[in-house]
């Protein structure tokens, strides 16, 4: 009995990370394609927000085939190596170029707003 629950909260899991994946891929595929259009989950120059876009459209399609072939009892083969050395360091380092480019505007304008006075 206990293996038959187990059994169905895998695969509901499961089924969750893969709609989690798919809805990486259309949340990435806005940013690279609508840079500047709702819904904006990153802010900066247009191409931190499409490298962000292109991390997430790889981490997303990554983890539905990773997801997909573990739930078909395959062993994970390069969608776990996609994630790991191209996604998350595109995600990622797009992150800190945001971050970096707001801070870099932030002290621009404090530098001109102080000149001004």
């Amino acid at each position: 009995m206990l293996g038959a629950v187990t059994e169905v909260f895998d695969r509901a899991m499961d089924v969750l990370v893969v709609a989690s994946g798919l809805g990486c891929v259309w949340l990435g595929w806005r940013a690279v394609f609508r840079p500047r259009r709702p819904p904006e989950p990153i802010q900066g120059p247009v191409w931190v927000v499409r490298a962000w876009g292109l991390g997430f459209v790889l981490l997303g399609i990554s983890l539905v085939v990773e997801t997909v072939t573990l739930m078909v009892g395959g062993e994970p083969g390069w969608s776990a190596n996609v994630m790991r050395w191209v996604a998350g360091p595109l995600v990622v380092g797009s992150i800190v170029a945001a971050c970096a480019a707001r801070w870099r505007e932030r002290r621009r304008t404090r530098a001109v707003n102080e000149r001004r006075r």
